[in-house]
């Protein structure tokens, strides 16, 4: 299994404002991010994402962050996945899970998925960072300072460890791309990882 927390961010690590605001993300431009992201897309097999992440996308109109992809929701809200598999039942399979984000993980890998993407929030990808189980970190990182708001690793018992730069790119005008792979991985991963 492959675990990736791709997402973007604030120059100060936000991954939204106060009050879930992501209009710092206009100041991204990138041009190309529909090709990026749609490449991204099509080599994930499932989705992990938290209750304020779903919650915010049906805030904003959106039933499910990636329809096609089964999600696994990571809440103790059976109405939320409830409201989620709606959606459409016959396409976008949601399982609710409790407890430990390891334990979920080896279920969903145990399912034959292979490649995961955390699609949200920093809550969740600091449950996965915590547990030693993240493979790769994409970030954006927007020419913007918040201030406050969500940051993108958020968990109280984070340990401190190292990544390897695997790539760093100007995004747009302004913005920066920038992939981390974990430090323990041979070298000649680093090259050959899929992003």
């Amino acid at each position: 299994m492959y675990v990736v927390w791709y997402t973007a961010m604030s120059i100060d690590g936000r991954i939204a404002g106060p009050g879930d605001d992501l209009s710092f993300l206009d100041a991204v431009d990138g041009a190309g991010e529909e090709r990026d992201f749609d490449h991204f897309i099509a080599g994930l097999d499932a989705i992990v994402v938290g209750s304020g992440t779903l919650r915010w996308l049906h805030g904003q109109g959106h039933d499910v962050p990636h329809r096609g992809l089964p999600i696994w929701l990571l809440s103790h809200d059976e109405e939320l996945a409830a409201r989620a598999a709606r959606a459409d039942p016959a396409g976008t399979p949601v399982t609710r899970a409790e407890g430990d984000v390891a334990a979920v993980l080896d279920g969903i890998a145990a399912a034959g998925h292979e490649r995961i993407w955390i699609g949200g929030g920093g809550n969740v990808a600091g449950q996965v960072l915590a547990a030693g189980r993240l493979d790769e970190i994409i970030l954006t990182v927007a020419p913007s300072v918040l201030g406050d708001g969500p940051a993108a690793f958020e968990h109280p018992s984070l340990a401190a460890g190292r990544f390897e730069l695997a790539e760093c790119r100007e995004y747009g005008r302004g913005s920066v791309r920038l992939r981390w792979l974990p430090a323990t991985r041979p070298a000649e991963m680093i090259d050959a990882t899929p992003s």
